[in-house]
């Protein structure tokens, strides 16, 4: 291939490349000359840095809003508060159950329909630190412990909690006792 200095010109038609070139020179003389954008004033630019700054608070504020607004999200799906079934306006409001033994609450819970009962036996020593306590699910309700109200949970069970800890002490009316 063979490179050429110069304009390149049509062997057959050359009038058409010279009509041509001429042409292109007479719009270029024709056209404006422009060297850019007019230099900004002092308050011009002053304006633009303001203007970035404010948008770049708008977007942090935004940003730290959404966060929040995310966190607050799994928060709330991660706690589930569950009402009491004895607190008011619940099934079982005023039942006292507390009072009751752990054989008592489970006859009286059958007699109003509540039979997927779960019970959690709390037992052990609290003061060993948390390494002397343990807590079973089981179906069946122990022979004896203090009666805690429970709560109907996303599963639809009723859990009770039977608290025979060492030292436990009774709630409700019957604060104080020992333990049935």
């Amino acid at each position: 291939m063979q490179q050429h200095e110069g304009p390149i010109m049509d062997p057959i038609r050359p009038s058409i490349d010279s009509d041509l070139r001429t042409r292109m020179v007479a719009l270029e003389a024709h056209a404006p000359v422009n060297e850019g954008p007019p230099p900004l004033t002092r308050a011009a630019r002053r304006g633009r840095l303001v203007r970035s700054a404010s948008m770049v608070t708008v977007l942090v504020v935004a940003m730290a809003a959404t966060a929040m607004a995310g966190a607050a999200v799994v928060v709330t799906n991660l706690a589930h508060g569950y009402e009491g079934v004895e607190n008011p306006g619940q099934p079982l409001a005023g039942a006292n159950m507390e009072c009751m033994t752990p054989p008592q609450a489970a006859a009286f819970l059958a007699g109003r329909g509540y039979t997927g009962v779960v019970w959690q036996v709390e037992s052990g020593d609290p003061s060993a630190n948390g390494k002397g306590t343990t807590s079973v699910l089981q179906s069946t309700p122990p022979a004896h412990g203090f009666v805690v109200p429970g709560a109907i949970l996303g599963d639809g069970h009723l859990h009770m909690v039977i608290d025979q800890q060492s030292g436990a002490r009774g709630a409700g009316d019957c604060l104080g006792q020992s333990m049935p």
